[in-house]
Parts: C-alpha cells; sequence; structure tokens
C-alpha cells in the first residue's frame, strides 16, 4: 500500500480499555503515512466538509479498496459487509456473526449459505495450511473483534464441551448438510447438538425421533 491510496477499515482488531474508536467497520480512508511494517495512519474521507480524522491503524485492520467497474459483479462489496459488522443489535449483524461464528468453530464452510454469505465469508478469512483447526480457515482477527466472536453462545460453549472432553464433528457423513446453526459433538459414545443460540440437545439429527406420518 502507498501514500494516497484509498482503503477500507475492517475494523480493530483490539483496543485498550477506555479507548474511545475513531472510525467504524466500513470506513473509507486515504493513506497518510506509512509506518515501516508496523502500521498506517489514514485519514477518513469525510461526510462533511473540513472534518478530519486521522488514526494509527495495523495493517490486518484495512484493506485496498477496490471500485467495482461492472454492475453485475457477483462478489459481495466488501464496504456493505464492514457496515453490517458494525451495525450492532441488527438482524443483518446477528446473521453475518452465527455465520462467521461457525467458520471460526470449524475452520470450514457450512452448507447452504446464500451466495452473500458465503462471499462474506471468503472476505473475511484465510487459508492456513497449518491451521490448528477442524478446517484450513482462519478467521481475520478484526473482525473477531467486530463481532466479538469470543462471546457467541456457540462458541463459548463449544469450547466448554471440547475443554469437557468432547470432540467436535464438522461433518455426519459424505454429502450431509452443515447447517452453521448447529455443532455436533461425541464423546466415549454419547452425543450432544449444540445450537447457535447456546442451547444443548442430546443427540444428532438421526437420533431424534421423526415426526409420524398423519393418516389419511
Amino acid at each position: 500500500m502507498l501514500v494516497g491510496d484509498h482503503v477500507l477499515f475492517k475494523g480493530y482488531r483490539w483496543n485498550p480499555a477506555g479507548y474511545e474508536p475513531l472510525l467504524t467497520a466500513g470506513d473509507a480512508c486515504v493513506v497518510e503515512r506509512i509506518d515501516g511494517d508496523a502500521g498506517f495512519t489514514v485519514r477518513k474521507v469525510p461526510a462533511q466538509p473540513r472534518k478530519t480524522v486521522n488514526e494509527w491503524v495495523f495493517p490486518e485492520e484495512i484493506v485496498a479498496l477496490e471500485v467495482r467497474t461492472r454492475p453485475d459483479d457477483p462478489r459481495p462489496d466488501p464496504r456493505k459487509i464492514f457496515k453490517m459488522m458494525a451495525c450492532e443489535n441488527t438482524k443483518d449483524f446477528a446473521d453475518l456473526r452465527d455465520r462467521v461464528a461457525y467458520m471460526f468453530v470449524t475452520g470450514a464452510y457450512p452448507t447452504g449459505l446464500r451466495p452473500f454469505f458465503t462471499g462474506a465469508l471468503n472476505v473475511l478469512s484465510k487459508s492456513y495450511a497449518a491451521s490448528d483447526r477442524f478446517g484450513p480457515l482462519q478467521i481475520d482477527c478484526s473482525a473477531i473483534y467486530t463481532l466479538d466472536l469470543q462471546s457467541h453462545p456457540m462458541v463459548a460453549e463449544g469450547r466448554r464441551l471440547m475443554s469437557e472432553g468432547w470432540r467436535l464433528v464438522v461433518s455426519l457423513g459424505p454429502n450431509r448438510r452443515r447447517p452453521y446453526c448447529n455443532l455436533y459433538f461425541t464423546r466415549e459414545g454419547d452425543r450432544l447438538s449444540l445450537n447457535a443460540e447456546g442451547w444443548i440437545k442430546p443427540g444428532w439429527p438421526q437420533d431424534w425421533p421423526r415426526r409420524s406420518t398423519r393418516l389419511h
């Protein structure tokens, strides 16, 4: 990245206690100064003239702004994704957070996602061959912080189960769905299912009784 480049702010990867954030995820900025490999000073593109906001950011907190030339480009606009991350207490925020939480725990994609959310996971993750997760994908640190994934009910409860010896099972079989709203665990022959709200249910879907067929 060079001085004068236009970038998007992805979100803070962390902040000291009591620090008042100057930028919001999705803000368009211009690189003002490069501090070696440590970080950048950026200037927020102001919505109001003469209102200038400068902030020092880590390299992983910004991404180069790509101007999309085709209106039918299927890739999601990162600006929309980052803005969703910044809008707490909204359905969009909750929907994105649940799907990112699944990948945060498993390192893998859930199945059956709408194209937008698949694209959002592409934007917010990277693949690491030496990952210690169940899949090779790791969520960007700024998304972990902005979406507060550490306190997501499914993340927190999943970690508790694994600390008690439960093993996460990412797939229940070949060609089986992996819904973002459920995780599955096993321990010494016992089975548990965990949903996105942190609720635990004994067994896996194939263990649960099916509704009886209504007789005509």
